[in-house]
């Protein structure tokens, strides 16, 4: 990756996208370019953190593992996500495990890094908080949906979220339906229903892990979104 490439890539992060250019290419220039194979684990939970990572391409998988061995999944982080934004904050173990979904590069930034910049410039501080509201979010809504929404809603409103996030009715979930349950809170079973059920009535098609939205008012309705 060259150093422009890593600039832009830094630049589009909620986390740093407010720094300058010189702060952009400093950061850039301190990086390091990592390369992960489909299902490789990038870290395991408990795992010491001082780095930040930036995804480039692919997509990488956020889990944790219950006592009784299941996984369960957090996150889906994609070109432009961050992940460690905790451990930047405080030094600590990782919270959760991340793993390669498909063949994935992301820019490993060190904590100290982050840091240096954070003391020169109140901004980048100011930043780091925002993401970090916006991760406390992320994970108030998701629990929120757990409580008050059935799976089928739940499967709704994933569909949609790829959606915007791809900006058209053609979305490739790139999760099977274990992963979808797990990330969902419920059962491979379930999710195939859902699906089935939605494809019943005419509002998506679905051919393998590609779904196209054919009535996106009525699975908005559908899902309360």
């Amino acid at each position: 990756m060259q150093e422009e490439e890593a600039v832009a890539l830094l630049r589009a992060t909620t986390l740093l996208k407010e720094l300058d250019e010189p702060a952009l290419a400093r950061l850039a220039a301190r990086s390091v370019v990592r390369r992960y194979r489909r299902g490789q684990v990038v870290f395991t939970e408990g795992d010491p953190s001082d780095t930040l990572l930036v995804v480039a391409s692919g997509r990488l998988k956020v889990l944790t593992t219950a006592d009784d061995g299941r996984d369960h999944v957090l996150n889906i982080a994609g070109p432009g996500d961050t992940l460690g934004e905790l451990n930047i904050v405080e030094a600590g173990p990782r919270s959760a495990s991340v793993e390669a979904l498909e063949p994935s590069e992301a820019l490993v930034l060190d904590r100290a890094a982050v840091w240096e910049l954070v003391r020169e410039r109140p901004a980048v501080a100011e930043q780091l908080i925002r993401a970090l509201v916006a991760h406390v979010r992320r994970l108030t809504g998701a629990n929120a949906d757990l409580v008050f929404l059935d799976l089928p809603r739940r499967v709704a409103k994933l569909l949609l979220l790829r959606m915007r996030e791809s900006g058209r009715p053609l979305i490739e979930l790139g999760l099977t339906q274990t992963e979808i349950a797990s990330l969902l809170g419920g059962s491979r079973q379930s999710v195939n229903q859902a699906l089935r059920d939605f494809e019943k009535r005419n509002w998506i098609l679905a051919e393998g892990q590609t779904i196209t939205i054919l009535q996106v008012e009525r699975l908005h309705r559908f899902a309360g979104d």
